[in-house]
């Protein structure tokens, strides 16, 4: 049976793993192979959404390593039963090789390859390697990563940084350039992002931080935040009652402009969220959302804050003492200087080849290992 051009990319159903494959996708795409994508219920409905053009397989697939037994038993016959409809789909296509992101649904597929002896990768977006890239990782040829100090490493596994692949508008941002200080004139511009359950955190903790800054500081203060729909009416009323300029909106279509337009940023610790920070090249402050999974949001905040290139904060001191947040704020803002070191670091360790070094992996797979890379 020929082997053909085609490539799947397997993975699970979040925006996480299922943005970062498609950049890859469009990107093998331009090069002339042929993509499919596999993928459980909710990664189908994700894509269908972000780029309907693509091919998608559903796989079944599920967690087998949490909830009661019956649960977790239920999941490993759902995942077996993935095994199955995978071996189909690689008998029906024989692609030249599976790329795996992360998440239970990537399992089936990749170990289907393996039984097949078909090349396999996988892709960790996070600096805290996944559960299910940790155990599919003794099965693929090279495990890409998107950070230096990734933990914890497979003992036997091929590895490759590579970085995660960012859109070239954030590394087309200017250099920053620092402000001499901050003044009504030429304010701070503070943007503030985050996902749902950030942005909910946010619109509550972030005003209360800055109504605790001298009435000098706010003067020479201007906000740009990510808000919940719901949440939106209140958090202007807020603002409008510190006199703050601002600009509320539940989603921002051009985030690079945003960020262009920072001098300070306050994120949850996503890994594109970190990602595209590092590539804007801009002073960060990281509230990491606490219920990650292995608290991988730390680790990724800690990719740059270990280096220097921004400020770790945890949500559970920020909520308990907004004043220490309000401290942090106030340094960055009193010293303008800081932020132009942290914006320089921050973009120094952002990787612009990401996209093409992880391609070059994928269609360089078939070429003998030569152990593990650097």
């Amino acid at each position: 049976m020929m082997t053909s051009n085609r490539i799947f990319l397997a993975a699970g159903g979040t925006g996480g793993h299922i943005i970062p494959a498609l950049a890859i996708c469009v990107g093998l795409q331009e090069k002339g192979y042929n993509c499919e994508f596999l993928s459980d219920k909710r990664g189908k409905i994700l894509l269908q959404q972000l780029a309907p053009e693509q091919k998608i397989t559903k796989i079944a697939s599920a967690s087998p390593v949490s909830g009661s037994a019956l649960k977790r038993a239920g999941a490993l016959l759902q995942l077996l039963f993935g095994v199955g409809q995978s071996i189909a789909h690689i008998i029906r296509w024989r692609p030249l090789c599976v790329i795996g992101f992360g998440g239970y649904p990537s399992a089936p597929p990749i170990i289907s390859a393996n039984l097949f002896r078909i090349p396999s990768l996988l892709h960790e977006q996070n600096a805290r390697i996944g559960r299910a890239n940790l155990f599919l990782a003794n099965q693929v040829k090279t495990l890409l990563l998107s950070w230096q100090h990734s933990t914890p490493l497979p003992a036997k596994t091929p590895i490759k940084v590579t970085g995660l692949p960012v859109r070239n508008a954030f590394f087309e941002i200017p250099d920053y350039r620092k402000k001499t200080e901050f003044t009504e004139e030429k304010p701070c511009h503070l943007l503030i992002i985050g996902g749902s359950l950030g942005a909910e955190i946010f619109a509550r903790l972030i005003p209360n931080v800055i109504s605790t800054l001298p009435l000098a500081t706010r003067k020479n203060l201007c906000v740009t935040q990510q808000v919940r729909s719901e949440q939106q009416a209140q958090l202007e009323a807020h603002y409008n009652d510190l006199s703050i300029t601002h600009n509320c909106a539940a989603f921002f279509t051009h985030m690079a402009d945003e960020m262009s337009k920072a001098d300070i940023i306050i994120s949850r610790a996503g890994a594109a969220s970190v990602s595209e920070i590092a590539a804007a090249g801009r002073a960060s402050i990281f509230i990491p959302f606490p219920f990650a999974l292995d608290d991988h949001q730390t680790a990724n905040a800690r990719s740059l804050t270990s280096e220097n290139a921004a400020i770790l904060l945890p949500q559970p001191e920020a909520e308990a003492t907004p004043e220490i947040l309000s401290n942090t704020l106030l340094r960055l803002m009193n010293n303008p200087q800081e932020c132009k070191i942290m914006a320089d670091k921050a973009r120094s360790l952002a990787n612009k080849n990401a996209l093409n070094d992880i391609i070059e992996a994928i269609t360089d797979c078939h070429k003998p290992s030569n152990g593990r890379a650097k």
